[in-house]
């Protein structure tokens, strides 16, 4: 086949260009996926407040159109692209049940993939308002689960399949921790309970949130005990001392990184990028209690941009679900971290600093 210009843009086939010779550019697996939940709203230090309701932070309803979950899967459909859902499902103890259901029901007719996503803070909340359990009883950092003791994990994990089966109809093949906060015990537990795949590894968060074991690949898929961990895709940032790591979140990445990112990870051969975004990314709240919104064009322009380009580009990005229980491998893929330097992050910062206000 016969070389075409403009490496990595659309139309260039599987093959591109280089100085010395036509190299073959790896397909790559891309899973987008969608953090959905509710907040707590600031209801666990002040008792005045009460958790956020689905049809706000799950919905995001702004009168009669909605900019939450809804809108997400309308854009992934017009671009022909299915979206994993890691689904909250404790909070039904302590908000509108039936909002939920009404609003996890929505994903699964639409054709997506829902999976199981566990805040246990909602678990102790519960314990506060209707068991009598104080804070000063509350384990250190209850948001955490990998760093609570494994029977309590067990627990959980057991009732949030249980939750999400009987608001989905389906058993969870997939797990994304609140927070990142899976640890190698939550693996363990994982295996315990038939989950074959987790999505909490965010290198960006080793050391503060996420407690399981670093990396020398941050972004490459591993198994551990039968459970396949799929990194949050992360790059890194600056330069020298001030190099860091970011993970590939739609509301704190411009477009145009997500596209260098992309085509970074295509010629590193990385085998899996996940992108993740939340329920509530496109909207702009005024206070924690979501009383005030108003959608983010910015946000939302991005993630049309993002979609447009993987459903032009399906010869070379394949997006997948966890429904279908993806083959990964470790042994055969590449690695590395993409490298985006100091310029287009600092673009970024400024845009998004433009874009802060509530206002805007």
């Amino acid at each position: 086949m016969r070389c075409r210009p403009g490496e990595g843009e659309p139309g260039a086939g599987l093959y591109a260009c280089s100085a010395t010779r036509c190299k073959k550019l790896h397909m790559l697996d891309i899973f987008i996926t969608i953090d959905t939940e509710c907040s707590l709203g600031g209801a666990l230090d002040d008792p005045r407040k009460l958790p956020v309701q689905p049809e706000r932070a799950i919905l995001g309803r702004i009168g009669s159109d909605c900019y939450g979950t809804p809108l997400v899967m309308s854009i992934l459909e017009r671009n022909g692209l299915r979206g994993t859902f890691f689904l909250e499902v404790l909070a039904s103890h302590v908000t509108d049940a039936q909002q939920m259901a009404d609003a996890y029901g929505q994903i699964i007719a639409r054709g997506h993939d829902a999976q199981l996503h566990l805040h246990p803070v909602y678990h102790y909340y519960r314990g506060m308002r209707e068991g009598g359990l104080q804070p000063d009883q509350f384990p250190p950092n209850i948001d955490l689960i990998g760093g609570l003791p494994v029977e309590t994990q067990l627990q959980l994990l057991r009732e949030g399949c249980a939750l999400l089966e009987k608001f989905t109809g389906n058993k969870p093949v997939a797990f994304r921790a609140g927070c990142f906060g899976a640890s190698n015990s939550t693996l363990r537990m994982l295996a315990q309970v038939g989950i074959q795949y987790d999505s909490s590894f965010n290198a960006s968060y080793l050391g503060q949130t996420c407690l399981l074991e670093p990396r020398t690949q941050p972004n490459l898929a591993y198994e551990v005990n039968g459970v396949w961990e799929v990194p949050i895709t992360n790059f890194a940032i600056g330069m020298g001392p001030l190099r860091g790591l970011k993970h590939l979140d739609i509301v704190a990445v411009s477009w145009p990184e997500m596209k260098r990112v992309l085509l970074a990870a295509e010629r590193m051969e990385l085998g899996t990028v996940v992108f993740l975004l939340h329920s509530f990314s496109f909207l702009k709240r005024k206070d924690i209690q979501f009383r005030a919104l108003r959608p983010d064009r910015l946000v939302i322009r991005r993630f049309e941009a993002l979609c447009r380009y993987l459903g032009a580009n399906t010869h070379r990005f394949q997006v997948r679900t966890f429904r279908e229980r993806p083959k990964l491998s470790s042994r055969s893929a590449g690695g590395g971290v993409p490298h985006l330097g100091t310029i287009r992050p600092l673009c970024r910062k400024f845009v998004q600093a433009m874009n802060r206000p509530y206002w805007v």
